[in-house]
């Protein structure tokens, strides 16, 4: 069993997210997802949530998507120490601070053999969160134009769907 770990804030979860999630799950069996419990300019944790059961259906692997009750970095050793016997594969931002929020995993190799931290290349031309939520704010078809993952753009359904979470609270 192989576990791509993708935590973050998420608010609202981009294409970006989407294709970060889809790199680390390349060698994986399946994904988990954790999400920041903090509303962000009006996006809330549950929104986020929803979003992602949405994007699921449009993973290569199954995912589960869990809100942290602290915080994803936490959730992330938490999870580390309940599944020892798993492989796991850690994704990290392209920036520096991402990645060492783990250096413990490589500092205790001995109690995290099979913890692996993975620096994500940019995705989607670095998408950024600040944005998209001003484009929801002002714009919700610019918005979804904007941030949602090219593969959900496909359904206008999802895209529907999409737009009610985000209209509503």
């Amino acid at each position: 069993d192989v576990v791509a770990i993708l935590p973050g804030g998420f608010k609202p979860p981009t294409k970006g997210h989407f294709n970060a999630l889809n790199y680390l799950l390349t060698d994986a069996s399946r994904g988990v997802v954790f999400i920041g419990n903090k509303e962000r300019d009006g996006i809330t944790p549950e929104q986020s949530l929803k979003l992602w059961q949405i994007y699921s259906k449009y993973t290569s692997k199954p995912i589960e998507v869990q809100i942290s009750p602290k915080t994803p970095v936490s959730s992330v050793y938490e999870y580390a120490d309940a599944n020892k016997n798993s492989r796991i594969i850690v994704g990290a931002g392209n920036k520096d601070e991402d990645i060492r929020r783990y250096d413990y995993f490589n500092r205790n190799i001995d109690k995290y053999p099979l913890v692996q931290v993975v620096k994500i290349p940019i995705q989607s031309e670095g998408i950024s969160g600040t944005l998209t939520r001003s484009k929801i704010a002002s714009n919700i078809d610019e918005a979804i134009n904007y941030f949602v993952p090219d593969a959900i753009k496909t359904s206008p359904q999802d895209v529907a769907l999409i737009k009610k979470i985000l209209s509503t609270k």
